[in-house]
């Protein structure tokens, strides 16, 4: 009976010290127990950013509104951030302060400011949920209202990062601070269109449309890209923009070739030139100055392929990516691809073949399009970033970077099938 009355004064004595100091104990902030089920509390968590206090050693605060810029190969405005506005630094030179928009390094020009240590609310919760397109200049609040101060004016027609959504409101981060935008003001971004193109011809040299594309119909398409502005990105900048690294313009997209074949250098590549496009071309190493000697290139016969000094000659407009060395074969017995009957190991070892021939190489695209748990972990053990695939959609946050979705481009493709996906607008059951 002591041993159950000492027992009792020990506890008693331990919730009389929690209560006493409850200012310095912050349970009420993420509780233990929850009385929703488990997957709800779980959805609070990843959806609903959790703000805390902190302090920064240099924190800036502007006496005019100014632009913001992200860094390319030339400067571009992405924004202006408004005056008294407190954004925490990460760096600074003589010319420009460094902030942070998401996890992208952006700069303002040095002027009329103020830089101290300093204390701000800052969200906890930094995994990117997506973007948004802005159609108009947008305003980001400091608050989930409209009442409260303008942090930051977006600039029209590019995609921002955004960690999570509160009711009618999308959480941005602008200089380690939640900024805060109303829904209707912005769309939620489907992700980029990415077109896969591998054989271009003209008109009268094709034999068949598996894979090919007229000259024709791929200059009619990329005029359309120009007419509409639109801008064309690396794998890199992909990559980039998937991890909320990369502000991109509302008009972009990745063209990539695959296969590395002789005629897109024919034909693609003058076209791509005229209209000051890039493009990702995955070569496949094995095939590489294969009847280097043989006949003159006709469109027609057994397929030709680019040489070393080939990719020498078109590196201004393509990037030369990963497509495997010797294992773009399928095998004779089970008719699927080849890769499937090799190990990890095996895989590896063929890509490092590859990357001797493609060394800035950061993507690889899937022989046929096939892929398995062994071709991915491979991939990233080489190094590579990204993984294209040959499954019809948008490359968004939807997906891992390492099962990206593109849009197969033949002369079966309609012209209105083309315009609608490069415009966000196609849409699959």
């Amino acid at each position: 009976m002591k041993k159950i009355y000492s027992c009792l004064l020990l506890l008693a004595s331990l919730l009389l010290f929690i209560m006493g100091n409850e200012a310095k104990w912050k349970l009420n902030e993420v509780p233990l127990f929850h009385e929703q089920p488990a997957t709800a509390f779980a959805e609070t968590i990843q959806s609903k950013p959790f703000i805390m206090e902190k302090e920064f050693d240099q924190v800036l605060t502007l006496t005019n509104n100014q632009p913001i810029f992200m860094k390319q190969e030339n400067l571009i405005r992405i924004g202006e951030l408004q005056a008294n506005q407190a954004v925490a630094l990460i760096g600074e030179d003589e010319e420009y302060y460094e902030i942070r928009v998401g996890k992208m390094p952006a700069f303002i020009r040095k002027g009329q400011a103020k830089v101290e240590k300093n204390v701000m609310k800052t969200p906890l919760h930094t995994e990117q949920l997506g973007a948004v397109k802005t159609a108009q200049q947008t305003a980001v609040y400091t608050e989930a209202n409209l009442e409260s101060t303008v942090l930051i004016q977006l600039r029209k027609g590019y995609r921002y990062p955004v960690i999570a959504e509160e009711k009618d409101w999308y959480v941005i981060k602008i200089g380690e601070r939640a900024g805060y935008i109303q829904k209707p003001s912005v769309e939620m971004d489907e992700g980029l269109p990415i077109l896969l193109y591998h054989q271009v011809l003209p008109r009268k040299q094709m034999k068949t449309e598996i894979s090919t594309v007229s000259l024709e119909n791929f200059e009619k398409q990329m005029a359309y890209l120009a007419d509409e502005q639109f801008t064309t990105l690396t794998s890199q900048q992909l990559y980039d923009y998937l991890e909320g690294r990369l502000i991109v313009p509302e008009k972009a997209l990745i063209i990539t070739f695959d296969d590395g074949l002789l005629s897109s250098k024919e034909y693609a590549y003058p076209i791509l030139k005229q209209y000051g496009f890039t493009s990702s071309q995955h070569i496949i190493s094995s095939r590489m100055d294969r009847d280097k000697d043989g006949p003159p290139f006709d469109g027609g016969g057994l397929l030709k392929y680019l040489t070393v000094e080939d990719l020498i000659e078109l590196k201004d407009v393509f990037q030369f990516e990963a497509h495997t060395c010797a294992l773009h074969e399928l095998g004779r017995e089970s008719g699927a691809g080849l890769v499937f009957e090799h190990t990890e190991q095996e895989i590896m070892e063929d890509l490092l073949k590859n990357l001797q021939h493609v060394p800035s190489a950061v993507s690889i695209a899937y022989p046929y399009g096939q892929y398995n748990e062994e071709f991915i972990a491979a991939a990233k053990d080489v190094g590579l970033l990204i993984g294209y695939t040959t499954v019809e959609g948008y490359a968004n946050r939807d997906q891992s970077n390492y099962e990206v979705n593109r849009f197969g481009m033949t002369e079966k493709r309609s012209f209105k099938d083309f315009a609608t996906y490069v415009d966000g607008d196609m849409r699959w059951p």
